[in-house]
């Protein structure tokens, strides 16, 4: 595809800072109209790309392209790109109609045109009426809608959201993360969104990029990163996990904890050591003589929708399963999951193999 169809690519992006390698060659293809997240924990390099796309930070290698076109020697205020920032960066002095309208009248845009253009914006965001309120006298929420109208406003290409969300309660933070999806499938504007929260993520995106010190582990949709992780990294970073040490018996056989289970991994060799990922709500309860392991309940926590259950089998292995069921601590519980429910996972593997083992067994 060509790069005029992308609203950004990155290629082989680096960025240094005296002698320390922030960013270790970033390659990025972002279709236009779709949303994608830089997932992970803090100083693995997430801001910075975002930062390099907007045109605050330069590149010390590779090249940025923004709808097709070479950007690196761009400055910021000439890319069509906005920034929605942590703090939301308003100016506490101006109401909302000025806040929203301050960069066009930058720009020098006219009146009418102007008055317009902030209706519109603020229809958008459902703050019509909102016009003369102060800054001050705005909740958290209402505040993240006024910086995202001050960005759309400008009619970006590629609208770049650095974890706004993560002064807001929890509560708030769910509503806020329904209506920002809603507005980017509603606008077909190029999202990338910034955070280190995986459910946020997982809920948020048509594509994600996990990133560690700099390099993307593993990209891919929710359902690709949650259900095959490439390495415990990502298995651990996204969602609760059951992670076992294991041994690969033959394609679409695993041995762990003792016992032989089928998967439905191949195309790794025969007794190569690998780790095998369960999740916790993969796990059915059962009676302790029809279960494929058997353990013993230490601790139940409920969760709201469900109980977490710390269980440990017969070789001390911990366990977590989240289940409606009905059990008591101390109890003795069977455990059971289906082949597609076990992962496996290399060790050292690229994400350029995995896909590739992973295609040619699909086919």
């Amino acid at each position: 595809m060509s790069k005029q169809n992308y609203s950004v690519v990155l290629n082989g992006v680096t960025k240094s800072y005296d002698d320390t390698q922030v960013l270790k060659s970033i390659d990025m293809e972002l279709e236009k109209g779709k949303f994608y997240t830089l997932l992970g924990p803090s100083g693995c390099g997430k801001t910075t790309i975002l930062r390099i796309i907007a045109g605050f930070t330069s590149a010390s290698s590779g090249e940025v392209f923004i709808e097709g076109k070479k950007v690196n020697q761009i400055p910021a205020n000439q890319r069509k790109v906005n920034t929605v920032f942590q703090d939301y960066a308003l100016f506490p002095h101006m109401n909302v109609y000025d806040n929203i309208a301050f960069g066009l009248s930058v720009k020098k845009i006219d009146k009418q045109t102007i008055k317009q253009k902030v209706t519109e914006a603020l229809k958008l965001v459902r703050l019509s009426g909102y016009e003369q309120r102060d800054i001050s006298e705005m909740s958290g929420g209402q505040k993240q809608r006024v910086a995202i109208a001050r960005a759309l406003v400008n009619e970006p290409d590629v609208l770049l959201l650095d974890e706004p969300l993560s002064a807001l309660d929890l509560k708030l933070r769910t509503d806020m993360q329904y209506e920002l999806r809603e507005l980017q499938q509603r606008l077909g504007i190029t999202f990338v969104f910034v955070t280190h929260d995986q459910e946020e993520a997982l809920a948020m995106s048509d594509w994600i990029y996990v990133l560690k010190e700099g390099e993307i582990v593993q990209s891919g949709t929710p359902v690709d990163i949650y259900d095959e992780p490439i390495n415990r990294y990502v298995a651990d970073f996204i969602g609760e996990s059951n992670i076992i040490d294991a041994k690969m018996i033959e394609d679409y056989r695993v041995e762990f904890v003792g016992h032989v289970f089928d998967c439905e991994d191949a195309g790794i060799p025969s007794g190569e050591a690998v780790e095998v990922v369960i999740r916790p709500e993969d796990i059915s309860l059962t009676k302790p003589e029809d279960g494929q392991l058997q353990a013993k309940v230490d601790t139940i926590l409920f969760r709201g929708v469900f109980n977490e259950i710390i269980a440990y089998d017969e070789d001390n292995n911990e366990w977590m399963i989240h289940t409606t069921a009905k059990v008591e601590e101390g109890a003795q519980i069977g455990l059971k999951f289906e082949p597609h429910e076990i992962h496996v996972m290399r060790f050292g593997e690229s994400e350029e193999d995995f896909d590739a083992r992973l295609e040619q067994y699909e086919d």
